[in-house]
């Protein structure tokens, strides 16, 4: 049984109902700035699981509205039905379960013996203020299901056509007769020891009597009943531990090693244990993970990202992080949430990844970002976006964001193909978003390769889904927009620092400044009457593409059809 869908109502930041759907989806990316809300729907979906049956179960501070009802609504999906649980907790009392019509699942009712299975399967729960107690619990409690589950296989009979090993046979055997002699054993022990306390039981009855002066006056002391053996007799006497071993020193307990260390041993302890099949039915379990990659250097961030996406192959997982790093885009089973503060610092969903877009071009171009910008995913922590294609007018934009404490997040594209694979990653999202790209209809080029590049810029245009989202042309590209002129490419980095830092005193270096101040100005204030400068064009209709090409490729259409009958004629007087 999966959770499906988990709904939070009045705890903490959550004022309104926040729901999050998990029916379709292994991997949920909680993501966005502090505060809004992220460690919080974890730990709501951790608390739902919990068993409190005493007053007070729940600090007065978590209530949003102290004369409302904390809600905790799940979803979890069968094989034929969806079974909808409810927790409510209200002022300091103990919180109560109820089903999907209002009515309180009380030991008569008939979801009692799924919601005490849900209580014994809760979530592993991950946090960065987890203390090394913590840690070694969520340990033993992997532990204690290991060997559940391998005393369930020890009680069942093997599927048919399926062969049990010479050991696991006498396994079997010794843990059969274990379970036989052992309730004797205790019978035996028990009529001995009730023999001995029938003795007590005369003797300080006989005192009574005297003291009190009543015949009738007599008391019992009786021992206590073994019905038998179970699994967690077993489980009381065992416990498991993590050493680590290094160059210096063998067997250190975990706990004496750096937070960084103890979390992600626990993490790959979990991933392992799933790839060997040693943690029972993985698909209705759950893990969550509050900030995986806090005390974690880069390096290891990055390996904790490859081992999250394999976990969440095998298992529900639900991670918040601030880290980009930890954000995948090309993972086609990734869904991702991201959650910021609204009105009245409730936490609201801003952006939901709902369906796969991408062809095979898209996915190498994301995963080909990955690896040059790990940063690529900070547009989900900005208040605007800016998609650019190249390092000039990235390194140019990123200055004046800096200097003027501007709050946008640049893409470097780094090619057109790549500006429209960001802009149907940010179109997933219903994203506003700016666009500058060169034009690139250079007089230099050849009719078929100004065609090209009309078709390429036509594709940018035709992902700008809706009016919020502007696309800003460079002709014929930014050096040139600026009033540079023609910019070798080993010299455009060097001479675009000199522009942005006021270092020259060069009148094309300042004119070029005046410009880029002027494209910063267009895009960083859209509400603002601020006009682009002579060399950039807002494009709003395939229209003005064409105006910047047309003639020009007529003409070189022209001038290579004369350059070809010239050759042709030279060629046949020859």
């Amino acid at each position: 049984m999966r959770l499906k869908k988990f709904s939070v109502t009045n705890y903490k930041v959550f004022g309104r109902t926040f729901s999050v759907d998990f029916a379709t989806d292994s991997i949920i990316i909680l993501t966005g700035r502090n505060n809004t809300g992220k460690s919080t729907f974890l730990e709501a979906i951790n608390r739902f699981f919990m068993k409190e049956t005493k007053a007070a179960t729940i600090p007065s501070d978590c209530f949003f509205n102290r004369d409302q009802v904390i809600t905790l609504e799940a979803h979890f999906e069968t094989s034929d039905e969806t079974l909808i649980f409810v927790k409510k907790y209200k002022d300091e009392n103990a919180p109560k379960y109820e089903d999907n019509s209002g009515a309180e699942i009380n030991t008569k009712h008939t979801l009692k013996a799924i919601l005490d299975d849900l209580h014994a399967n809760a979530p592993y729960y991950i946090t960065p203020s987890m203390s090394t107690d913590d840690i070694n619990k969520q340990i033993q409690t992997i532990y204690d299901q290991i060997i559940k589950g391998n005393l369930k296989g020890l009680e069942e009979n093997p599927d048919e056509g399926e062969s049990e090993s010479t050991e696991h046979i006498q396994m079997k055997e010794e843990y059969a007769t274990l379970k036989e002699s052992l309730p004797k054993f205790l019978r035996k022990l028990k009529s001995s020891t009730d023999a001995s306390l029938d003795d007590v039981s005369a003797d300080v009855s006989e005192h009574l009597r005297s003291l009190f002066s009543n015949e009738d006056l007599s008391l019992r002391v009786l021992g206590g009943e073994s019905s038998g053996f179970s699994a967690s007799d077993i489980l009381k006497s065992t416990s498991s531990s993590i050493f680590i071993d290094n160059d210096l020193r063998s067997e250190m307990p975990l706990s004496n090693q750096g937070t960084g260390l103890q979390r992600m041993s626990l993490i790959y302890v979990i991933q392992n244990m799933i790839q060997k099949k040693l943690i029972g039915d993985t698909a209705d379990k759950m893990l969550l993970i509050d900030e995986p990659e806090a005390f974690l250097h880069p390096e290891a961030v990055r390996a904790l990202s490859r081992s999250l996406y394999e976990i969440g192959n095998k298992m529900p997982l639900i991670i918040s992080t601030h880290s980009p790093i930890l954000i995948d885009l090309a993972e086609n089973q990734t869904s991702i949430q991201v959650l910021r503060v609204g009105e009245n610092d409730r936490a609201v969903q801003l952006y939901k990844s709902t369906t796969e877009k991408f062809d095979d071009d898209d996915i190498k171009n994301m995963r080909i970002l990955n690896y040059v910008d790990s940063y690529v995913n900070e547009f989900f922590f900005a208040d605007k976006i800016l998609i650019v294609e190249g390092d000039t007018e990235y390194i140019a934009i990123k200055h004046f964001l800096k200097k003027y404490n501007k709050n946008m997040h640049v893409i470097r594209a780094r090619g057109k193909s790549t500006i429209c694979t960001l802009m149907k990653i940010l179109n997933q999202f219903d994203t506003d978003y700016d666009v500058l790209h060169d034009v690139d209809n250079h007089d230099k080029y050849t009719a078929s390769t100004l065609k090209a590049q009309l078709t390429n810029c036509k594709n940018i245009l035709k992902l700008k889904v809706h009016d919020n989202i502007r696309v800003i042309s460079s002709m014929a590209n930014f050096e040139l927009a600026i009033g540079l002129g023609d910019v070798s490419n080993d010299k455009k980095t060097e001479t675009i620092h000199e522009i942005v830092n006021d270092s020259s005193t060069i009148p094309s270096f300042i004119n070029a400044r005046k410009e880029i101040k002027r494209l910063f100005d267009y895009i960083i204030q859209p509400n603002q009457e601020t006009c682009l400068g002579k060399g950039f064009l807002e494009i709003k209709s395939e229209e003005d593409y064409n105006l910047l090409f047309s003639e020009k490729i007529d003409k070189k259409t022209a001038e290579e059809q004369i350059e070809k009958a010239t050759k042709e004629v030279a060629s046949s007087k020859v």
